[in-house]
């Protein structure tokens, strides 16, 4: 009996060590399977993910109005890949990271705004390229290696092939939802006070704390009060005020909005009043007669930007509309200068601006007449709404096209498509004026003219200023400039204005009436060509843009000081 049993146990004992000895299949097989990530985990994972892209959106917002929306754009999609995929890679880390590097996650985003107060300060001698680099490389990049590891390990299958796979299928997640969150939250920013650039911190910070709680939220403390009491970019006007009267501005209104941060600045030593929004200026009025010309000042606030002032010579083509009581579109609003002049001569007017803020403070700063129509949406959607309809169109003698900003356009604006749409809305005998701003050396400005006098016909470009003696060798030619055309073949000039055409203002009798004329068939002989611009080939006219918003950015700056820029 003994004898059998030690048998039957030897037997068992063979079979276990047999099975032990089984190889393991290489890519884990069932194995790896019944070691999935449990749902919880999953949805903790895909909500520290889905949050990171809105800290992305978060970060850029907060840099905008320091360094302009392109400049900070420039190296932050491909830093935010090398860190993701940095820190997915991480976990494989010969040294083991400690799991607990989560718990800083809150403390990091709650910081946040005051970190960013503090590195402002070094806009200026960083510069439009660095600045951004720095300034995320100690808030969001942090909080995106930190989110993604986190992610990582909950996500952890144990199996390099496997967790490569699901590396890039999180990058991909992460890639969408990035480019995704802008059109979902653009156009509710500023809607509330979570919904800043001061909140969105916060909200990540009780989220991040919510997933990460730990005794480090103690620390906290600090970063909380200052964004309460010290923290300009999140308290009140007045204590920005105290900031800005060492600088000798005021601050008389701010509020973000869906194109950036706009607020309304006077200057107390030159007398002006301007309007910003983000790292750009709209326009400006002079509140008092500028020095060398107060014996001009005779009541009248003129404006900074002449160039807003040529766009009224639409009134003075030769031959004229035959409507005698003509009508205008102004695409594009500013501070209202052009749209101002226009109305002060019974021109009946309609408003397309994207933006609310600005049409709001355009008539609470700066006058803007009220016997108007105003659309406060999106000119492409209004443009091809209006350019659709069959009959009783709308149809207009003016129109206007004034949408820079920042050192760029929006690049939609300036296609062939939406300028064929445009041209619907012009009546046969109408004229168009279209603004830009830019180095005339460059191909976006020869591209933006050549596809305007593809779709218009007698276009004439005229610029701000007189060229430069030594333009034609010169590296850069930049200037503001407005291109007149018609829908009609027959040529055109510009009457004589005339004492009512001024309404009372010395910018009008020096700049009304267009001088410096562009000669096309010279302009066009050099060797740099353009591109027609539409809707497949726009992307062109994005990256030029960069280089001519980094030099908008170094321009902008000697306008208004670093200091004004930088607290806001």
């Amino acid at each position: 009996m003994t004898s059998h049993s030690s048998e039957k146990s030897k037997r068992a004992m063979s079979k276990r060590i047999q099975v032990a000895k089984q190889p393991k299949p290489f890519l884990g097989g069932f194995d790896t399977i019944l070691r999935l990530p449990g749902f919880i985990s999953v949805v903790k994972a895909l909500t520290l993910i889905a949050t990171a892209s809105v800290v992305s959106f978060a970060s850029q917002l907060a840099l905008a109005p320091v360094y302009g929306d392109i400049p900070s754009s420039l190296y932050h999609s491909k830093i935010s890949t090398a860190v993701f995929v940095a820190a997915w890679s991480a976990k494989y880390s010969p040294v083991r990271l400690p799991g607990s590097l989560k718990n800083f996650l809150p403390i990091i985003a709650l910081y946040t705004p005051a970190i960013q107060r503090y590195l402002f300060r070094y806009s200026d001698s960083w510069g439009p390229k660095s600045g951004p680099i720095y300034t995320e490389g100690t808030t969001y990049y942090p909080i995106l290696f930190l989110t993604v590891l986190h992610s990582a390990l909950l996500l952890d299958l144990r199996n390099v092939i496997f967790d490569s796979v699901l590396g890039v299928l999180s990058l991909s997640f992460f890639l969408g939802a990035e480019s995704y969150v802008p059109s979902l939250l653009r156009n509710h920013i500023g809607s509330s006070w979570i919904l800043t650039r001061c909140g969105l911190p916060q909200l990540f910070g009780a989220l991040y704390a919510l997933l990460s709680p730990s005794l480090l939220l103690l620390t906290a403390i600090p970063a909380l009060y200052h964004t309460a009491t010290v923290n300009t970019m999140c308290v009140t006007t007045p204590a920005l005020n105290e900031t800005l009267a060492l600088s000798n501005y005021t601050m008389l209104a701010r509020q973000e909005s869906n194109t950036g941060y706009v607020s309304i600045l006077e200057s107390k030593t030159e007398g002006y009043r301007i309007m910003r929004c983000d790292h750009s200026l709209l326009g400006g009025e002079w509140q008092r007669a500028p020095k060398g010309f107060e014996h001009l000042d005779l009541g009248y606030k003129e404006p900074v930007y002449a160039i807003f002032v040529t766009m009224e010579a639409v009134r003075l083509v030769d031959p004229p509309p035959k409507n005698p009581k003509p009508r205008a579109l102004a695409i594009g609003l500013g501070i209202g200068t052009a749209v101002n002049g226009l109305l002060s001569h019974g021109v009946e007017t309609d408003i397309v601006e994207l933006d609310p803020v600005v049409y709001k403070f355009a008539k609470e700063f700066f006058e803007l007449k009220l016997n108007h129509t105003a659309y406060i949406e999106d000119a492409i959607g209004f443009v091809k709404r209006e350019a659709a309809v069959e009959k009783n169109r709308k149809q207009y003698e003016f129109i206007l096209h004034d949408v820079f900003t920042g050192g760029a356009v929006p690049a939609s604006l300036f296609t062939s498509e939406f300028f064929s749409d445009l041209r619907t809305l012009l009546t046969e005998d109408g004229v168009i004026a279209i603004n830009w701003a830019g180095d005339l050396k460059l191909q976006a400005a020869k591209s933006i003219i050549m596809t305007v006098m593809s779709t218009f016909n007698n276009c004439r470009v005229f610029r701000e200023d007189m060229p430069e003696k030594d333009v034609e060798t010169a590296a850069v030619d930049f200037t503001n400039m407005v291109i007149f055309c018609t829908r009609s073949e027959k040529p055109y000039t510009f009457r004589a204005p005339t004492r009512t055409d001024f309404l009372g203002s010395y910018a009008r009798e020096q700049f009304l009436f267009p001088k410096y004329e562009i000669n096309l068939e010279h302009y066009f002989s050099n060797s740099s060509k353009g591109i027609l611009l539409n809707d497949r080939s726009i992307g062109s006219l994005v990256e030029w843009q960069q280089t001519s918003a980094l030099g908008h950015w170094k321009v902008i700056r000697t306008v208004v000081p670093p200091s004004v820029w930088e607290n806001y």
